[in-house]
């Protein structure tokens, strides 16, 4: 029975649901649009109640009074006088694409209609599904709704620790609102009964959330997965106009101003870490920037906030002078960031922006006594197949030491030693490995490019992770009213090295900070010349001891140090965490029959589909482009020889559709269906955990980007 305590603890359900995409969008900017929602379906149960007459409306009436609900909170700025309009409307639409759109930002992403609305849309869907579910199904059906909504926002990202605790206790009062009896026969017996079915849910749901974000490891993020999707990154390359930039026929001139309280050493325009010989690129997608930028996983000195103006005159974009650690952007329209490389992008040059940014404060001290970070979150591109010449440098250079940082200024002493900085007219170009060979082997001079990208090439050689930055160093004087103006001349390219527990940390190879001018004092460049002076020759540096590997409990595990009995926990959950495991392979189900159903060429299409999918599921790595051949030579690890045989015989019909200049006929297409089944019962014979496995995976539910 419908309940008013059972309608409250469904809608409670949805609230909290909605709530879960607080780390995407923050609770703040959800609480208005999703408490909104419940509160109006609540209303229209409410006026149901009262006129029995209407319920057979209360689908109509819940789903129209939630979308002006969203209108209202969300769509404001759409309507004229509070009422909607067919720009309302058509926003609601897009909505139904703004999920998309929110993988493709910074989280927390800006609370923008075009991002946010699709989950004022769930929570109302899942509202609508769980009053209607009340009338018609046991009471823990109308929990379901919601559940999904959660499965959702943990696809997004996964909450962890105290959040995810306070979720799991949460729908334990929600299920205790749907399960409790309306008359117990001892009323002394409800509230015991209450608590221990709040106890029994939380422990339960906490324990799947352990389970599907284990302790210790980042949270899950579909933005992993999907963020490739994000828009294409600007053609041109701030390195290609280095050498552009340091002619003396363009060095005077004015590329932007800026005021900053602190001290800025230098402004970065990109950080590149893929190299192929020939260029420097980056493969990390750029996104739509959010509210707020998180401080870095690798950094967990303490930070200091530091705040800048910014006046472009001279640059044209995309390219906008950054930070390494931005935190927030305002004055650009649509502004995008790679946020591993601290690249900040927009369209169309703004002629005045204000940043925000974190910086690592730290002494000289600390970073001589700090390893460097040998798996940075971020990842590195790859440089390819290093010379065996410029290898024997760096292992000369470092004296064949582990990679310290004290290690990556000894490479930088050795480098600035070495190789000498080219002057006058016309000034060595390029940055691919002949130049760098000229440069490294040869010893021929260069300018910051060859020396950047030559420390990038050594140190990535005996194993210190270092990347390539573009910018321009910061100016050491200032002008009247605290403006600090750039010119081309300030153009510089460098390297950055991974520190532990720091981050990234900019060098100077080419020594430009000491020959041309003094660092400033507090930055980046003034705590490394104070390094400098302390550490001792590479064949004198003392190399880390490695630290024992911690030992693990294997009957424990705990949410945020709190210990959990995993053994009691796993045998009162496994049975919710079966059935919430059974949607993957329903889904798949689903799939496949909607594409056997197709006819013609598009049925042998489905079939070449589902066989890709199906290996793609045991781990089988599909690229754009590849044929079903091409998927059989992939696959000869994994699918043994009746696999391959369906798979032939899928490649014959679908030349068949290909080439035959007509619709499939209904044999081709149902060859190419056998083949699907041979394939399917080839796949049966891999041992059983990995089929498991397959099940259960999720990716291939989602449309391949390339």
């Amino acid at each position: 029975m419908n309940t008013r305590r059972r309608t409250v603890a469904a809608l409670l359900g949805a609230l909290i649901a909605g709530l879960c995409f607080g780390p995407v969008f923050t609770v703040r900017s959800l609480v208005l649009p999703v408490a909104a929602v419940c509160l109006t379906v609540y209303a229209i149960t409410e006026l149901c109640r009262y006129k029995p007459a209407l319920t057979v409306w209360r689908p109509f009436l819940v789903a129209l009074a939630g979308l002006l609900a969203i209108i209202e909170t969300v769509l404001i700025a759409t309507t004229v006088a509070g009422l909607p309009t067919p720009t309302s409307i058509r926003a609601l639409g897009h909505g139904l694409t703004s999920w998309h759109l929110t993988l493709e930002s910074t989280w927390p992403a800006r609370p923008d209609p075009d991002l946010v609305l699709f989950v004022p849309l769930l929570v109302l869907i899942a509202c609508l599904l769980a009053v209607e579910f009340l009338d018609r199904t046991p009471p823990l059906v109308a929990v379901l709704p919601s559940l999904i909504v959660v499965g959702v926002s943990q696809l997004y990202i996964a909450l962890t620790g105290l959040n995810a605790v306070l979720v799991a206790l949460g729908y334990g009062l929600v299920v205790a609102g749907l399960l409790l009896p309306d008359r117990v026969g001892n009323s002394r017996r409800r509230p015991v009964l209450a608590a221990a079915l709040l106890a029994v849910v939380a422990v339960v749901t906490g324990a799947v959330v352990s389970a599907v974000d284990p302790v210790g490891r980042r949270p899950y993020t579909l933005q992993q997965v999907q963020s490739t999707s994000a828009p294409s990154r600007p053609v041109a390359n701030p390195l290609d106009e280095l050498a552009a930039r340091l002619d003396k026929r363009n060095q005077d001139k004015v590329v932007f101003r800026y005021k900053a309280a602190g001290p800025v050493g230098r402004w970065r325009q990109v950080a590149l870490d893929d190299f192929d010989g020939a260029n420097w690129s980056t493969s990390n997608p750029i996104l739509r920037m959010g509210s707020t930028l998180p401080t870095d996983a690798d950094v967990t000195v303490p930070v200091t906030p530091e705040h800048a103006e910014v006046e472009l005159t001279g640059l044209d974009g995309p390219w906008l002078p950054g930070q390494l650690l931005p935190r927030k952007l305002s004055g650009v329209a649509e502004p995008r960031i790679e946020p591993i490389g601290g690249t900040l992008v927009a369209a169309g040059a703004p002629a005045k922006y204000e940043l925000t940014w974190s910086k690592p404060t730290v002494d000289a001290k600390f970073l001589l006594r700090a390893g460097i970070e040998a798996d940075p979150a971020s990842g590195l591109g790859d440089i390819g197949d290093v010379p065996a010449e410029v290898f024997s440098i760096a292992d000369d250079a470092v004296a064949g030491k582990r990679a310290t940082f004290a290690t990556a200024l000894a490479l930088e002493a050795y480098m600035r030693k070495r190789y000498k900085l080219a002057v006058g007219d016309p000034l060595p170009t390029g940055h691919s490995w002949p130049q760098l060979r000229d440069f490294l082997v040869d010893d021929k001079p260069g300018t910051s490019e060859q020396f950047a990208a030559g420390y990038v090439a050594l140190a990535r050689s005996v194993g210190i992770p270092a990347r390539l930055v573009v910018g321009f160093r910061a100016p050491a004087g200032k002008d009247a009213g605290g403006w600090s103006t750039v010119r081309n001349r300030d153009a510089l390219a460098w390297p950055e090295v991974a520190v532990e527990g720091v981050g990234w940390w900019p060098l100077d190879p080419a020594g430009q900070a000491d020959s041309q001018q003094s660092a400033v004092p507090g930055s980046e460049a003034d705590v490394t010349d104070q390094a400098r002076a302390e550490v001792p020759p590479a064949s004198k540096i003392e190399d880390p001891e490695v630290a024992p590997a911690p030992k693990e409990n294997s009957t424990d595990r705990g949410w945020d140090g709190i210990k959990v009995p995993v053994l009691g926990i796993f045998v009162v959950s496994a049975s919710l965490l079966v059935l919430w495991l059974l949607g993957v392979p329903l889904l798949k189900r689903i799939r496949a029959f909607r594409r056997k159903r197709r006819t013609g060429n598009a049925a042998v299409v489905g079939a070449w589909a589902e066989a890709r999918d199906r290996l793609r599921a045991h781990g089988v790595p599909v690229t754009s482009g590849m044929t079903v051949r091409d998927l059989a030579l992939a696959s000869a690890e994994v699918a043994d020889p009746r696999a391959q045989a369906g798979l032939a015989v899928v490649a014959r019909s679908v030349d068949q559709a290909l080439w035959s200049g007509g619709p499939s006929s209904v044999e081709t297409t149902d060859l190419a269906w056998h083949g699907v089944r041979e394939v399917c019962r080839g796949l049966r014979t891999r041992p059983l955990v990995e089929r498991f496995q397959a099940a259960l995976e999720l990716g291939t539910l989602f449309p391949r980007r390339s």
